[in-house]
């Protein structure tokens, strides 16, 4: 019998795209704590995924962030918070990893990331040692086995905290120190008591005394700084208690450390554990009678007297400052709360409230750089930036902003309701058909050749060869498809993030001065200088603004 012809199936002006498609990759590590085995170190992790990654032609590494010292149940670590900056932003396309637990060990949380949020920004995810790739042909089928080891992760988790806390309260009943030692202790040879630390312990008996001589808690604070001795934080850097870096520069005492210090019963030899319930990721103070107390465990910094001493001065003073004039005017509440930033040290500003002859003047300060700053330039006076300077700045910017925003939009009405914005959308919906049909012309052809290859009018490598031909024109198709249906889905979705805008500007556009839902619903983050009081706002619509004045300078008529 007689060979039907193959022209049909191998044309010789089908296109061939020799372009690899490459994903911009991020691999992420962490660990909770140092001295685990070396693969589950950070240097190992990233080994690991190096290693996985160079025989890949289509994953470019861009970075590896990691986490040092932070908990898989903790998702407000610094290097997985960059990671999901750069997925919202769009720089990261994959992010691999050595195993599921290095991304976390809580199940939702995990579970949304992997089923929810990668895939609502086509993420591709790769776990190494657990074989799993989002975007694999078998994924579907491993998705069982993925749920089930997260699950497994976070009763590890659960479990793992159960016996520490379990451990922490038996040493607490036996009188043994379960936290670090509190300022001007170390522990002692047998690591369960406490031992004097050197000039640290002179300088708490120091405190107490300066405060039994009537300084307040700033005075004593402002002395320290003056004398440059270190602060807490500070000394556990430098004994090792504390690793992270930015407690290496924190060399100011706070007057809230100076409370912290005057309030402790520890420096009378007394134990006092058991304070809080620190189940979960808030901290309960427990009823004194629930504290965990064992006198005489240690030597004494001060003596019973003292510490009983300065404990009524400190009553006695929070006594005196609850007792506030009924007629004076009451300190309004804070409707920048959470937003106000130092630029310099990136620490949360401090509010202050000063009555006036009446009145109440608010100011906005960084407690941290103001008495840095203070010691570093010799300067007797920071000057503060005024809650009226700050309303007027914001409501000008904010203003300014919905001005522009308000016309763009305008703009952007009237140009989509052209003939030229129109006849451009219908030339994208023609070529979105015309791809179509292109897919399905090629899923048919490759139907009809392996129907061929069963009837054996074609062999193996004649079936191969069309095979591969017709899946480069599918994929240039189904590529065509998804550029276009992504551009169509922006003309839409600019009509909705329009009306969206208008909805929100137009509910603030009327006020006067800035109100705490127009702050929140706005702003970002507002971050200010702490020698000159400079102020950098950082909008949540700001990216929105960039992409409406790159939408409008695609819109067809528009010049």
């Amino acid at each position: 019998m007689a060979r039907k012809s193959k022209r049909n199936f191998a044309q010789a002006d089908i296109p061939v795209s020799t372009k690899a498609v490459k994903y911009a990759t991020y691999g992420y590590t962490r660990i909770s704590v140092e001295g685990e085995r070396s693969e589950d170190s950070i240097e190992g992790q990233k080994a690991i995924i190096q290693d996985y990654i160079k025989d890949k032609a289509d994953l470019d590494l861009r970075g590896i962030e990691s986490d040092l010292g932070y908990s898989g149940t903790d998702f407000q670590r610094p290097g997985y918070k960059k990671l999901m900056d750069g997925i919202q932003s769009g720089a990261v396309q994959c992010v691999v990893v050595k195993d599921l637990s290095r991304l976390g060990r809580s199940y939702l949380e995990v579970g949304e990331l992997l089923f929810d949020t990668f895939p609502a920004y086509n993420v591709r995810f790769i776990s190494v040692t657990d074989q799993y790739d989002s975007f694999a042909d078998d994924a579907a089928k491993k998705k069982l086995l993925i749920l089930f080891k997260n699950l497994i992760n976070h009763m590890y988790s659960r479990d793992t905290g159960k016996k520490i806390r379990a451990a922490h309260e038996a040493k607490k009943r036996r009188g043994e120190l379960a936290g670090l030692p509190p300022y001007g202790y170390i522990r002692g040879e047998d690591g369960k008591t406490l031992a004097f630390d050197g000039d640290a312990a002179e300088v708490v008996q120091l405190i107490f005394d300066m405060r039994l001589e009537g300084k307040s808690s700033y005075s004593i604070a402002k002395h320290l700084n003056h004398s440059g001795i270190l602060s807490p934080q500070s000394r556990n850097y430098q004994l090792g208690r504390a690793t992270h870096k930015k407690f290496a520069k924190r060399s100011i005492w706070w007057a809230s450390n100076i409370r912290k210090i005057l309030r402790c019963e520890t420096y009378t030899g007394m134990i006092v554990q058991g304070k809080y319930d620190c189940k979960g990721k808030h901290h309960r103070q427990l009823p004194k009678e629930q504290w965990i107390r064992h006198e005489n465990m240690h030597p004494a910094i001060i003596s019973r007297e003292q510490f009983d001493a300065v404990q009524k001065l400190m009553d006695d003073v929070k006594e005196w400052k609850s007792n506030e004039d009924e007629h004076v005017a009451p300190i309004p509440k804070n409707r920048y709360v959470g937003k106000i930033f130092c630029s310099r040290c990136e620490l949360a500003a401090v509010r202050k409230a000063r009555r006036d002859a009446g009145s109440v003047n608010i100011s906005y300060y960084c407690y941290y750089c103001n008495d840095e700053l203070k010691l570093e330039l010799g300067l007797k006076k920071m000057h503060w930036l005024s809650l009226k300077v700050l309303d007027e700045a914001v409501m000008g910017a904010l203003k300014m902003h919905m001005n522009l925003l308000i016309e763009m939009d305008a703009l952007v009405e009237e140009l989509t309701k052209s003939e030229a914005y129109n006849s451009s959308v219908t030339e994208i919906l023609k070529e979105k058909a015309k791809w179509e049909l292109a897919e399905r012309t090629a899923n048919k052809t490759l139907s009809a050749a392996y129907t061929h290859l069963l009837d054996k009018l074609l062999d193996y490598k004649e079936y191969e060869i069309i095979r591969t031909r017709v899946d480069i024109d599918k994929n240039n198709a189904l590529l065509r498809l998804e550029t276009i249906e992504a551009e169509l889905r922006k003309h839409s979705e600019m009509s909705a993030k329009n009306t969206r805008w208008r909805d929100i500007y137009n509910e603030f556009y009327s006020l006067e001065l800035p109100t705490k839902e127009m702050i929140q619903a706005l702003i970002s983050r507002i971050e200010i200088d702490p020698l000159t009081n400079e102020i950098n706002l950082i909008l949540n619509y700001s990216n929105e603004l960039e992409e409406l004045q790159e939408f409008l300078g695609e819109v067809p008529g528009n010049v």
